[in-house]
């Protein structure tokens, strides 16, 4: 059996795992089933040309795809839901016909550091909260990541008030040749601001995806963390220590609605492992599983 195919049946097992604790729908994606799709553009900074040569990253504007997401499987979910791995993915439409995409979820690390241990969590949460809490007295690093993760269950005000993290390490090359490992964050350029308690509960089923429309233009700076010597990029479920220095890299500005993607069959896919000359992936296991997650979840969808 090569690797490939080993990974391919951990990528079934995956989606098998997670449609049962995310209530997934057929037809639709196993998570991030409902969204909006946007318009808008990106904008580099100067100091963003310095870290990478990416096409985008020079300082001229490049048409973007916005998709802002919760993360269950239901289409129909409550935008108000608590603990909601809700999600932004950008795509970015290079000058020479191709693109790249970043893709970030509103969790400040990943509930675990490799595949298995993921598969591990999905099995045990599918089974129930006696199997989940033996399970994360196993794997104590898993339930760590667990807590951080719940400490953030309060639905945002609005799209244009949530932060958003790659949680991933990539490394940017410069013209120069020189790289540097970053992480990725889309910080909202209105502030971070959380739906209040009160409201919470009558809130409409669709707030978040009708209210966007007329917030419109929403700007997210994208933010990069620079990692130091010794910082590991294989483990996204451990954060990089806070004081490591972050860097503005430009903005992205939704200004309107996509009128042709996720139409006629259309099928919207944000890859993680789609990157573009300067930025390359690091060598983190989830990161790399991505890919064939993707494929398993648009085989069954279509």
């Amino acid at each position: 059996m090569t690797g490939v195919q080993d990974d391919t049946e951990l990528a079934r097992e995956l989606i098998d795992a997670v449609a049962v604790v995310m209530g997934s729908v057929p037809g639709h994606r196993v998570t991030h089933a409902k969204g909006i799709v946007l318009r808008g553009t990106f904008t580099a900074t100067p100091r963003a040309r310095e870290l990478t040569r990416a096409a985008h990253m020079q300082g001229e504007p490049v048409p973007v795809i916005v998709r802002f997401s919760n993360g269950a499987g239901d289409p129909h979910c409550p935008d108000a839901a608590q603990n909601d791995p809700r999600g932004m993915a950008v795509k970015f439409l290079l000058p020479d016909g191709s693109e790249t995409d970043l893709v970030c979820q509103s969790w400040p690390v990943f509930p675990a550091g490799t595949p298995q241990g993921f598969l591990g969590l999905m099995r045990a949460q599918g089974t129930g909260p006696v199997a989940t809490e033996q399970f994360l007295g196993e794997n104590p690093e898993i339930a760590d990541a667990l807590e951080q993760i719940a400490a953030l269950g309060d639905p945002p005000l609005a799209w244009g008030t949530m932060a958003f993290n790659s949680l991933v390490a990539y490394r940017l090359v410069n013209a120069d040749g020189e790289g540097r490992f970053v992480r990725f964050r889309l910080e909202p350029e209105a502030g971070v601001a959380s739906l209040p308690a009160e409201q919470q509960a009558d809130a409409d089923n669709d707030y978040l995806m009708t209210g966007v429309l007329e917030q419109v233009p929403v700007r997210h700076r994208v933010l990069a963390q620079l990692a130091e010597d010794g910082d590991q990029t294989t483990d996204s479920s451990r954060a990089w220590p806070a004081e490591r220095e972050w860097v503005d890299l430009g903005v992205v500005e939704v200004t309107g609605p996509d009128t042709e993607r996720e139409r006629d069959g259309d099928v919207l896919v944000n890859d993680p492992m789609r990157v573009t000359d300067g930025i390359e992936p690091s060598d983190d296991p989830i990161l790399h599983l991505r890919p064939l997650l993707y494929a398993e979840s648009i085989r069954r969808r279509t």
